[in-house]
């Protein structure tokens, strides 16, 4: 009933089977296992300082800008600036998600200086 549904985009009776016991023997969460055939992410400390740079030059730039100035993949950036630097976007803007102190007083001293001066 199903492929009459979906068509040839449906999974196959026996993978939802296997879903359902690896579900029931405690393996959750399959998302972040390896899979046979897949693309290691491999990010070298020069590549990792090198997007820094970029970001710290341009804070608006792009996923799509840095992977063309660097010819890697976007996928390979997205795991750079997230996973090993620890940015996100705030107002189209790349930060870190965890300041240190010295950072949070200078934001602070930011914050109050503009403050004053409206």
């Amino acid at each position: 009933m199903m492929k009459e549904v979906y068509g040839e985009q449906c999974h196959a009776r026996c993978t939802v089977l296997r879903w359902c016991q690896r579900y029931e023997a405690g393996r959750v969460n399959i998302k972040d296992l390896s899979r046979p055939g897949q693309a290691p992410v491999v990010t070298s400390s020069a590549t990792t300082s090198a997007v820094n740079e970029l970001i710290w030059q341009n804070r608006r730039i792009t996923t799509c800008e840095i992977a063309v100035e660097l010819s890697i993949s976007k996928g390979t950036v997205h795991h750079i600036i997230h996973k090993k630097l620890g940015y996100g976007k705030v107002c189209a803007q790349w930060v870190p998600k965890h300041l240190s102190e010295n950072q949070k007083t200078a934001r602070k001293g930011v914050f109050l200086s503009q403050q004053f001066l409206h």
